[in-house]
């Protein structure tokens, strides 16, 4: 399976969420690209990946965090 979303950051930059592989193990990588000389993305040292076991707590914490946003803008 392959997945792969780009938010972008800024004019020279963005944040590509994928699913990759790595040593046999399957991860979520959240990273920082920005624009090479060449005009393609690169990745940056920027950025996590973390094992398919923890995107759950990753996204209950990110939850926890988007209600106190919302808080925040009342």
């Amino acid at each position: 399976m392959q997945f792969s979303k780009d938010i972008e950051k800024n004019k020279s930059e963005i944040i590509r969420i994928s699913i990759d592989e790595y040593k046999g193990e399957k991860l979520v990588n959240i990273r920082v690209f920005y624009k090479n000389k060449e005009g393609e993305w690169a990745p940056t040292k920027k950025g996590i990946a973390i094992r398919l076991e923890l995107f759950s707590k990753l996204k209950s914490v990110l939850d926890e965090v988007e209600e106190i946003i919302n808080d925040l803008k009342k």
